[in-house]
């Protein structure tokens, strides 16, 4: 008895479900070539529904349809789903063999595809898509597809696709050849995505909707005329603390940083008089209580926080401006 009360204990302690609810939309570009396999458009997909994922799963081995470049493939773990983009004989043309743009969606438990969709060509049908960096957050569940200027996010909780976005700028950009406004990055960064254009600086999205949505910077400033800008943004966390980043990325190494100004989310005032935007150097004000603030220092030119020393920190905004103007080169 009490050996078959401790298996139903073990039973009970390794079955769980997963459950996911949203009132997002499919809202995809549908004048091209499409297919939805196992739901309609937007509908919430049934094969994922009520099944238990054990706590230790392996990733599903599941036959290719298709060609498949290197990463293009993403396996979310917590919630058993494989994610490929893809080559096949539909998206073949005159011109081109191969056009990696085909979204597709597996069940890790069964294999069974619970998504597909041909994606629109982005400048060339040569021009393949792929799949964006998850970093610093574990749970996926918002996988971003990024082509060369539009950027496709997908549901993998309630198994949609979004309607295509192209980043967008707080001030005027110029082209100065083809390649400009190139996403040359793109990362899912919690409920963000950032990522970077070539010759127009970085852009962020916020993802707390489903549907990407621009956010503005709180500040940016043209380190090279025409050519080269550092934007600042400010990240809400749940708990209404923020972090502050200035993405860059080095066209030599192709390394892309996120820069976080910030050691964690503090309490910080999002508000800024516009006039001030383009200075070169910011002032964050942390909100430490109702007569405490610390200020906190950015170099918008360098993209590094600038330590104040005591005595300077405490004096007003203008001074504090005037210090760092002659002090930091």
């Amino acid at each position: 008895m009490k050996s078959a009360f401790h298996n139903l204990l073990i039973i009970f302690a390794l079955t769980s479900l997963f459950a996911c609810g949203s009132d997002t939309t499919d809202t995809a570009d549908n004048t091209n070539s499409s297919t939805e396999v196992g739901t309609e458009a937007g509908a919430k997909s049934d094969t994922t529904t009520n099944i238990p994922v054990p706590a230790e799963i392996q990733k599903p081995a599941c036959e290719k349809v298709g060609t498949m470049l290197d990463g293009n493939e993403f396996w979310a773990q917590n919630i058993n789903k494989l994610v490929r983009i893809v080559a096949t004989d539909e998206t073949k043309d005159n011109d081109v063999e191969e056009s990696h743009r085909v979204l597709q969606v597996y069940n890790g438990v069964n294999c069974e595809l619970i998504y597909q969709k041909v994606l629109p060509i982005d400048i060339s049908a040569d021009y393949a898509y792929s799949i964006a960096d998850i970093t610093y957050n574990t749970d996926s569940k918002i996988i971003a597809i990024q082509g060369v200027k539009k950027i496709y996010c997908y549901d993998l909780m309630q198994d949609k696709l979004f309607r295509a976005v192209e980043p967008a700028f707080l001030n005027e950009r110029f082209a100065e050849d083809a390649q400009s406004g190139q996403i040359k990055r793109l990362e899912v960064w919690e409920d963000y995505l950032i990522g970077y254009t070539q010759d127009m600086g970085s852009f962020v999205f916020s993802l707390e909707n489903g549907q990407p949505e621009v956010l503005e910077p709180f500040a940016e400033y043209e380190v090279l005329e025409g050519e080269r800008y550092n934007s600042m943004f400010l990240l809400k966390s749940k708990d209404d603390t923020y972090q502050a980043i200035v993405p860059t990325y080095d066209l030599n190494t192709m390394e892309f940083k996120v820069n976080p100004i910030l050691p964690e989310p503090l309490y910080i005032s999002s508000k800024i008089n516009p006039r001030y935007r383009n200075n070169r150097f910011q002032l964050l004000r942390e909100v430490i209580s109702d007569t405490e603030k610390n200020i906190i220092a950015v170099d918008m030119k360098t993209s590094e926080r600038v330590e104040l020393p005591a005595d300077i920190s405490e004096e007003k905004n203008t001074d504090i401006l005037v210090w760092l103007k002659k002090n930091v080169k």
